[in-house]
């Protein structure tokens, strides 16, 4: 038969403490778990990426001379090579509807465009409310690459202990990026690659053979 004997002070102490412990130990386990592991974006082209948007491209005519002038046409064709270009939706021409002047304006802005290669079947025609005199708009919509605009100087970089860039870092390269490129669908499709030109690529091959000809060594293998 079993005999109760009772526990002494110092070893139910000892007990206590290690539930205790064991106690706070799972609390801060299961604080550690509970942790927000939400990804902080941290190099520059991550905090300010490059997005393509479509946006339109406007140019306004004045009709108040009743003809175009030399440089109005210079303009036009200017206009027209970066629609073109751009690959670009079709141009809108917009005139107002009192017509007179600014129709014949129209008429002639209509030719010049035709001239520097636009399709009749990319030119649309509308009008507006407006006097004889009134301008005519010339539109058409692409594709652009844009970003986040700078200027957060929010932290200051003299007090600040953390080890990470600034909130500005790399925003203005990231912006001269997206102005410099030619066809911001690059951003969207890598372009497809085209053969090699043989006739840019001989003169280089003749010049080895005979740079390795006269030092008597072979060319490396490619």
């Amino acid at each position: 038969m079993y005999k109760y004997l009772p526990m002494p002070a110092a070893s139910k102490m000892s007990v206590i403490l290690f539930f205790a412990m064991s106690t706070a130990l799972a609390g801060c386990s299961s604080g550690e778990l509970a942790l927000d592991d939400t990804y902080v974006p941290v190099a520059h082209y991550e905090r300010f990426p490059i997005e393509v948007k479509r946006g339109p491209v406007r140019m306004e005519i004045s009709s108040r001379h009743g003809n175009l002038q030399p440089s109005q046409i210079n303009a036009i064709s200017g206009f027209s090579r970066s629609a073109s270009g751009s690959g670009s939706s079709k141009i809108t021409v917009l005139r107002p509807s009192a017509g007179g002047a600014s129709g014949k304006v129209a008429r002639q802005v209509y030719q010049v465009l035709v001239q520097n290669g636009i399709s009749p079947g990319m030119i649309v025609q509308k009008t507006y409310p407006g006097s004889s005199k009134g301008s005519v708009q010339l539109s058409y919509t692409r594709s652009v690459a844009v970003t986040k605009e700078c200027g957060d100087w929010s932290e200051d970089m003299a007090s600040t202990s953390r080890n990470v860039p600034y909130p500005n870092f790399g925003c203005s390269t990231q912006n001269n990026i997206a102005a410099m490129a030619v066809n911001p669908n690059d951003f969207v499709v890598p372009r497809p690659t085209t053969p090699a030109l043989a006739a840019t690529r001989t003169p280089g091959v003749a010049a080895t053979m005979t740079a390795a000809a006269a030092t008597g060594s072979a060319p490396a293998s490619p």
